[in-house]
């Protein structure tokens, strides 16, 4: 039988436990409210993405209350034989500004659908946009890659600026393009250019292929002034030929370079 003592004690842990009960349910109240007040929605517009991997073409579906409308087409280059894109149902999930592929290359607006498996920009060689490996660029609409799905850097960026995470994402076989829509012409990037070594369709690039159009300005600096360094980064025979030689490079470019048009400063 309890004495007086326990059953004071007894009382007591009660309304200890009873008020510890209320203020945790008070908390817990508090960060239920204050988590609501966090969440960010989402206000994009709902997108289904269709890549067809026979016609390498990429087609963006807006979705309102479940009716689709076809809203862009684009070129790409889904997986070659062996490295086959793989065909199903996915959803975006995590999004990169630059990604390291598994072929030490670099792909840009980077867009995860089914695990390894990504939208991405043609490759660049190095962390950078103007190292561009051109001749892949000119494989777009056709099978080029190792499963991912190569898009210019125009159609990549598209795709991460606007269809947000869970975005549905259809891979079929076909001869029809969803949406009605026709293949669009590729650009392709002449092999003599000196701005083969950036995407065409970068909007981030500023005046580098307008000037393309503009009248030839070259270096006429000193050997000391010469940015020998860049010079070899951007033209990746030059670099096989003479590394980072500042001798040979000055030579080639004063010899050759100019002839050809070639860039000698850095942006």
């Amino acid at each position: 039988m309890m004495n007086k003592f326990g059953k004071a004690v007894a009382g007591i842990v009660c309304m200890v436990l009873l008020s510890g009960g209320m203020v945790m349910q008070v908390k817990a109240e508090e960060s239920a409210e204050d988590y609501s007040e966090s969440v960010i929605v989402d206000t994009r517009p709902d997108y289904v993405i269709y890549v067809n991997r026979t016609l390498n073409c990429v087609t963006v579906m807006q979705n309102v209350q479940e009716v689709l409308t076809p809203v862009k087409v684009m070129v790409c280059s889904c997986g070659l034989e062996g490295s086959d894109t793989p065909e199903g149902t996915f959803y975006t999930s995590d999004y990169y500004e630059w990604r390291k592929m598994v072929d030490n290359t670099y792909g840009r607006y980077a867009v995860r659908f089914r695990g390894k498996i990504l939208f991405h920009s043609v490759p660049y060689m190095e962390e950078s946009p103007d190292t561009l490996e051109w001749e892949e660029f000119n494989k777009l609409g056709e099978n080029a890659s190792l499963g991912c799905v190569r898009l210019s850097v125009k159609d990549a960026k598209w795709i991460y600026d606007n269809c947000k995470p869970g975005t549905m994402v259809i891979v079929y076989s076909g001869s029809e393009i969803v949406g009605g829509f026709e293949k669009p012409d590729t650009i392709k990037i002449d092999e003599k250019s000196p701005y083969r070594m950036w995407d065409p369709t970068d909007d981030g690039l500023g005046s580098t292929w307008t000037a393309a159009n503009a009248e030839y300005v070259p270096f006429t600096g000193s050997i000391d002034e010469f940015d020998y360094k860049a010079y070899a980064d951007r033209y990746q025979d030059i670099k096989e030929a003479f590394g980072y030689d500042q001798n040979a490079l000055y030579e080639h470019y004063l010899t050759f370079g100019i002839k050809e048009k070639r860039i000698a400063v850095a942006y």
